[in-house]
């Protein structure tokens, strides 16, 4: 009996000491006590999300307004107007622009004072905010669009540029070198258009307003002047005083785009002359016929896209 007893105290001692052990790990059952003060990670930063890259790529429109010069330029997301049409255009050349993104403008050009080029320059200025406004001042144009342009200007208190000869301004990752207007009888507007030399890459794009034969024989003596393109607007839209046979070989195109209209009255564009730009072996592009014409560049390469085929204008 007495053996007995003993095992049961020792049995009792042991369940005691194990209840006195758990005890002490957890004050509450089924939960342990940490040994060691948890460790706490280090919040971290957000990531600086990436900059959304600008569009990268240059753009040649060229806009079909009738008879006259619209050409909108987007390169690497900054943006250029030349010209804006005849009287009642303003707002094709508007909604045309805005509707490529486009909300602000770098430059503003005007190439000469005839109305198929400044008739639309109002609405181009009240829908656009620019930073230079580019204008032939010297030039002596008393046609009533462009005398209501210049009275928009003095009551904007815009401060227009009349650019040098050879200047050269950036737009995006190109830059356009002015080529003309040289010395002229200040009184002739076609011969006084302010014209550019675009380069993007490798590619180039001469456009001139305009000028005529007189000019055209001046820039083939200019020492200096490169006037290799691969895009060229012909100048004074096809017409039979310009882009003579010598001037045409200098530039030596792979693209010619005429800017002219079905309505128009003055018989442009000149039979002989659209043969002369069809012999260089140029793709020759006209508003009247394919409408709004597109040349797009990466620098290296040029693709053209165009509204309308000649089937379309048929």
């Amino acid at each position: 009996m007495k053996k007995y007893l003993r095992i049961a105290t020792l049995i009792t001692a042991v369940l005691m000491f194990l209840a006195f052990a758990a005890g002490c790990v957890s004050n509450e059952p089924g939960k342990t006590e940490p040994t060691e003060e948890p460790v706490t990670a280090e919040p971290t930063e957000e990531p600086t999300p990436e900059p959304t890259p600008e569009p990268k790529g240059f753009e040649l429109h060229f806009i079909d307004i009738g008879t006259g010069d619209g050409m909108l330029i987007i390169c690497d997301g900054e943006a250029m107007i030349i010209d804006s049409g005849n009287v009642g255009r303003g707002e094709t050349m508007v909604n045309y622009v805005k509707s490529k993104g486009v909300e602000k403008l770098k430059y503003l050009m005007v190439t000469h004072g005839h109305a198929d080029h400044v008739g639309g320059m109002p609405e181009i200025i009240e829908a656009f905010p620019f930073e230079t406004m580019f204008i032939n001042v010297e030039q002596l144009c008393t046609e009533e669009p462009y005398k209501n342009l210049l009275a928009i200007i003095e009551e904007k208190g815009i401060q227009p540029v009349n650019p040098e000869l050879g200047a050269v301004y950036t737009l995006g990752g190109g830059s356009f070198r002015i080529m003309t207007p040289l010395k002229e009888d200040k009184s002739n507007l076609n011969n006084n258009s302010i014209g550019i030399k675009f380069t993007y890459g490798e590619k180039t794009f001469l456009l001139l307003g305009d000028s005529q034969q007189p000019v055209e024989s001046q820039l083939l003596k200019a020492e200096g002047v490169d006037l290799k393109a691969d895009v060229f607007k012909a100048d004074h839209h096809a017409s039979s005083a310009g882009n003579i046979k010598k001037f045409l070989e200098a530039v030596a195109p792979s693209y010619i785009c005429v800017q002219v209209g079905t309505e128009n009255k003055l018989g442009y564009p000149d039979k002989s002359t659209i043969k002369r730009l069809e012999n260089t072996g140029a793709e020759v592009y006209r508003n009247d016929i394919h409408g709004t014409v597109v040349f797009y560049s990466d620098g290296t390469t040029i693709r053209v896209e165009t509204e309308k085929t000649p089937e379309d204008a048929n």
